[in-house]
């Protein structure tokens, strides 16, 4: 009964082939979700080219679900750390907002490509690490 409604829900295991004479060396029956570390930074500054601290960024994924909200240092430089994550995202969107008010947000959709060269040989989940390197320049509200 539950393989039924896991093979309905469109859970299966490719097993039966080989115990009706469909052997397939290639074919591995394997359970689980998808996964990487991701990192975002960059540095946030003022029309003067001049590092802005205390400036919200926010990291969401394409559908919105935010990632991370953090602040700019006194550099003006922003760096997530890695983030683990299930379902990488295949794009980013990165949003800065001027907490004080001085500057108006902005914000930009950025791709993310994954590096798979350290990932085992043979891990079909793991999609690797990405980085993403945004800066902003920042314009002051009229």
């Amino acid at each position: 009964m539950i393989a039924f409604f896991l093979t309905a829900l469109g859970f299966g295991s490719c097993g039966w082939m080989q115990k009706y004479g469909i052997p397939d060396p290639d074919i591995v029956a394997e359970y689980g979700c998808p996964y990487a570390t991701f990192e975002a930074r960059g540095k946030v500054t003022g029309e003067n080219a001049k590092p802005v601290e205390n400036i919200r960024v926010r990291i969401k994924n394409k559908y919105g679900s935010e990632l991370q909200e953090l602040y700019t240092d006194k550099d003006g430089e922003y760096n997530t750390g890695t983030i683990e994550g299930v379902f990488p995202p295949d794009s980013v969107d990165i949003i800065v907002a001027d907490t004080a008010g001085i500057y108006a947000p902005d914000s930009v959709r950025v791709k993310v490509e994954y590096d798979r060269s350290e990932v085992p040989e043979g891990n079909h989940w793991d999609e690797g690490k990405a980085t993403v390197e945004q800066d902003f320049q920042l314009t002051k509200k009229d």
